[in-house]
C-alpha cells in the first residue's frame, strides 16, 4: 500500500499529456487499484499508473528496485501488442518519465507512448527552461525566507523612529496635527 498523500499535481501533469494521446478513461482510488487510468485510442489500449520518485534520472534497474509494486501490480494486465502496461514516474518538479513494463524488462518511452530511440534517454537537464528558471528561483526564495541578513554598515531603524513625510495639499499650506 502506497504511502502519503496521493500526488494530485502530479495527476494534474500526468492528465495534460494523456488527453494528447487518446480518451482517458479514470479508475477509482482504493486498496487493491492496480491503474491510475487508461487511455483508449483505435488498436491500442495503455493502462497507466502514477508513481512518485524521488530521483526521476534513475536507471531502468534502480526502478525495477523502488517501484516493484507498480510494476508487479501492472503485469497482472495481459501482454498483447494492443495493451500497454506503463508506468510514468513523476519527479517534484513535475517532470514525467513513461516506461513500458514488458515481460522481460521496462522500455523507456516518449511522451506520445512511442518507444525512444536506442541510446537516447531523457534527462531531468533537459527540461525546458521556464521550469529550470522556476527551480532556481524557488531555491532563491527558500534562502530569503530562512533569514534575511543586513549588508555590512547598515543599522536597522526601529518604525518609532521613522518619520512620515509631511503632506502638503495644493496651495502650500500643512495641516496642523
Amino acid at each position: 500500500m502506497p504511502r502519503g498523500r496521493f500526488p494530485v499535481k502530479a495527476l494534474e501533469a500526468a492528465m495534460k499529456i494523456a488527453v494528447k494521446r487518446g480518451l482517458v478513461r479514470m479508475y477509482e482510488r482504493g486498496p487493491g487499484s492496480i491503474a491510475t487510468f487508461a487511455i483508449v485510442r483505435p488498436g491500442l489500449l495503455a493502462e497507466v499508473r502514477i508513481k512518485r520518485l524521488r530521483q526521476i534520472d534513475c536507471t531502468k534497474e534502480s526502478l525495477d528496485r523502488n517501484a516493484a509494486q507498480e510494476i508487479t501490480g501492472l503485469k497482472m494486465y495481459p501482454s498483447c501488442p494492443q495493451i500497454s502496461r506503463e508506468l510514468w514516474g513523476v519527479s517534484q518538479d513535475y517532470f514525467i518519465r513513461f516506461f513500458r513494463i514488458m515481460d522481460n524488462g521496462i522500455l523507456e518511452l516518449g511522451s506520445d507512448g512511442e518507444p525512444l530511440p536506442a541510446g537516447t534517454a531523457v534527462r531531468p537537464d533537459q527540461v525546458p527552461g521556464p521550469v529550470r528558471y522556476l527551480r532556481r528561483r524557488r531555491r532563491e526564495l527558500a534562502g530569503k525566507a530562512k533569514g534575511r541578513k543586513q549588508p555590512l554598515g547598515e543599522k536597522a531603524i526601529p518604525q518609532s523612529e521613522v518619520q512620515s513625510p509631511t503632506v502638503t495639499d495644493s496651495q502650500g499650506s500643512t495641516p496642523d496635527p
